[in-house]
């Protein structure tokens, strides 16, 4: 099914409901939002904006890194993101993640620090494009024909 905003709900959300770690890679901006959903009542579940990885087996040791009690996860689900961050609250994509990790005993003030961390990033990736920063260039003095 896609909604008014041309997003497949149908194909996002049973990931965001049942996979134990999945990655959100933004097309927008580099950083990727990682969330594992496992957990233990030492180690809670995670969700953290991280750089982009060159490779799954990078992403495997990352994790590893970042979680050596858990062990490594049958798989990471990735999840291509095509739209803004904004978009991704109003389809009702960050909702569900949102509660799946609330109903983990994941805060809210934790979920709304990740939220404004990726609002920033694609904020500072726009000012980068407008300033002709690299990887972009801006229009100096040229005409449109």
């Amino acid at each position: 099914m896609e909604d008014d905003l041309s997003v497949d709900l149908s194909e996002i959300l049973p990931v965001i409901n049942t996979a134990e770690v999945f990655v959100v890679m933004f097309q927008i901006f580099e950083r990727r939002l990682l969330v594992d959903t496992r957990h233990t009542p030492t180690d809670p579940p995670l969700i953290r904006v991280v750089d982009r990885v060159r490779s799954p087996d990078e992403r495997f040791r990352e994790l590893m890194r970042l979680r050596p009690r858990l062990g490594a996860p049958d798989k990471i689900v990735g999840l291509p993101w095509q739209r803004s961050v904004r978009t991704l609250v109003e389809s009702g994509v960050w909702q569900a993640i949102h509660d799946r990790l609330a109903s983990l005993g994941v805060s809210d003030n934790t979920l709304l620090a990740v939220l404004h961390e990726l609002q920033w990033e694609e904020r500072r990736e726009e000012l980068r494009a407008v300033r002709g920063e690299e990887p972009y260039r801006t229009l100096r003095g040229g005409t449109i024909s």
